[in-house]
């Protein structure tokens, strides 16, 4: 077993090829849903943010739910955490 500060290439070699794996299977349920990945900082969110607090409320769940295939439920969670800053 290594130590701390020691790298077992074996174990390392295992995991990368795990993560591998998980990456094109997440891909893969990406496509067959339609989805993309869209990161929630940022851009996106302040764009999000910009168009609940102009009252866009709809616009703004509308804009989430194209991005991210949430839900409307989801979408007006997310939504909710901007009354709450």
């Amino acid at each position: 077993m290594a130590r701390m500060g020691e790298v077992d290439l074996e174990e390392y070699g295992a995991l990368r090829m795990r993560v591998k794996e998980l990456e094109d299977q997440v891909a893969f349920l990406m496509r067959h849903l339609n989805v993309q990945y869209v990161s929630l900082g940022g851009e996106f969110e302040a764009q999000v943010k910009q168009l609940a607090l102009q009252g866009k409320v709809l616009e703004a769940i509308k804009l989430y739910r194209e991005k991210t295939g949430a839900s409307l439920e989801e979408a007006k969670n997310y939504l909710g955490m901007f009354s709450k800053r």
